[in-house]
């Protein structure tokens, strides 16, 4: 009977945590299981988190760049500023490549060289420029994004307001399309 006693004292004591072993943080376990918990997602889905995730960074990276421009208070114009600027780096898991519009179609990948070409004859036509999400293989997602010289841009500067609406060039983001579906 004794033996029962003490049996049961000690599976008492250690379903209470009374050994010294430390409590797991259930919320935390949850978070976890649901983190890892396979995604159903569509192409619809994915192909948006892009537009949003790249749309996101361009804008990050066009901020750095101005901020630079301004901090360095450069003789030269931000058009010419930017045409002689080479970016490339990382955030993430995502590639991101500053393009000039001056730049010469055989120095790029025949997609970029493709949607830069596709930028210019938009301009040219006076249409609206938009972001563009293309397919890289299986796995990748390339997002680009262009960049005109616009009014929110004029009054950052402040650069005169009859400064003609052109396009400065395109950032070029290579983004997994593992990490897009885990930020979803």
């Amino acid at each position: 009977m004794i033996r029962y006693s003490v049996l049961l004292l000690l599976v008492i004591i250690s379903a209470c945590g009374g050994t010294g072993e430390q409590r797991v943080d259930t919320t935390a376990v949850q978070e976890e299981m649901a983190q890892r918990e396979p995604k159903r997602v569509t192409p619809e889905q994915v192909t948006e988190a892009a537009y949003q995730q790249g749309g996101s960074m361009a804008q990050q990276m066009l901020s750095l760049l101005t901020k630079q421009y301004q901090e360095e208070k450069l003789e030269i114009d931000f058009v010419a500023y930017l045409q002689n600027q080479s970016v490339h780096t990382f955030a993430g898991e995502a590639t991101i490549h500053w393009i000039p519009v001056s730049t010469q179609a055989s120095d790029l990948p025949e997609k970029e060289q493709q949607i830069l070409e596709a930028y210019r004859y938009s301009q040219e036509q006076q249409q609206e420029l938009i972001g563009n999400v293309q397919r890289i293989g299986q796995d990748t997602l390339l997002y680009t994004h262009p960049v005109t010289l616009n009014d929110s841009l004029r009054v950052q500067l402040a650069l005169p307001a009859d400064t003609a609406q052109i396009l400065l060039g395109m950032w070029s983001i290579y983004i997994s399309k593992k990490t897009i579906v885990q930020g979803m």
